[in-house]
C-alpha cells in the first residue's frame, strides 16, 4: 500500500475514535485485507503526530492516538479534494464515452449520476462482511429482476 494512502487510511480511523498503532493494524487487516507491519505504522504515527495532525497519551501499557483540531483541518481539505477528484473523473468518463462511443462507459455513467445511491451502498458493503454483503446484494438482484420481468 502507498504510504500516503496509508497515512489517509489512519487518518479516517481516527477521526472518531483513539486507537493504539496495533488496533490502527488490525483495522488495516479487517478492511484493506493487507497487514501492515509495526515498522511500517509506527513511523507514518509518529511522522503524523510530528507535524501536529496527530497527538498520544500513554493508557496503561499502550500509546493511544487521537486527532487533534489541525487533523480534523487536514482531513476536510482531504474531503474537498476527493470531491474535485470525482467530478474531474465524471467528467473524464463522460467526454471519452462520447468521444469514443463507448456504451459500457456510458452505460457506467448513467448508473451513477441516475443512481448516487449505488455509491453509497458500495461504502456500506465495505463494512459488512463479505458473505453477508452478497446475501443482500444477491435479494436486491432477485427484487429487481421481478421488478423487471413485471415491468415486461
Amino acid at each position: 500500500m502507498h504510504k500516503p494512502f496509508l497515512k489517509i487510511f489512519i487518518l479516517k480511523q481516527l477521526m472518531d475514535n483513539k486507537m493504539s498503532g496495533y488496533d490502527i493494524m488490525k483495522k488495516c487487516e479487517e478492511l484493506l485485507h493487507y497487514k501492515p507491519s509495526a515498522g511500517t505504522i509506527y513511523p507514518v504515527l509518529i511522522g503524523l503526530e510530528k507535524k501536529g495532525i496527530l497527538k498520544s497519551k500513554i493508557e496503561g501499557r499502550k500509546k493511544i492516538y487521537e486527532m487533534t483540531s489541525k487533523g480534523r483541518k487536514f482531513m476536510d481539505d482531504i474531503t474537498n479534494l476527493k470531491k474535485e477528484f470525482y467530478e474531474k473523473m465524471q467528467s473524464i468518463i463522460s467526454a471519452v464515452a462520447e468521444s469514443f462511443d463507448d456504451a459500457s462507459l456510458k452505460n457506467y455513467r448513467r448508473i451513477f449520476i441516475e443512481y448516487p445511491e449505488i455509491m453509497k451502498i458500495m461504502d456500506l458493503l465495505r463494512k459488512v462482511k463479505k458473505e453477508k454483503g452478497r446475501k443482500i446484494l444477491k435479494r436486491v438482484y432477485e427484487e429487481l429482476k421481478n421488478e423487471c420481468n413485471r415491468s415486461s
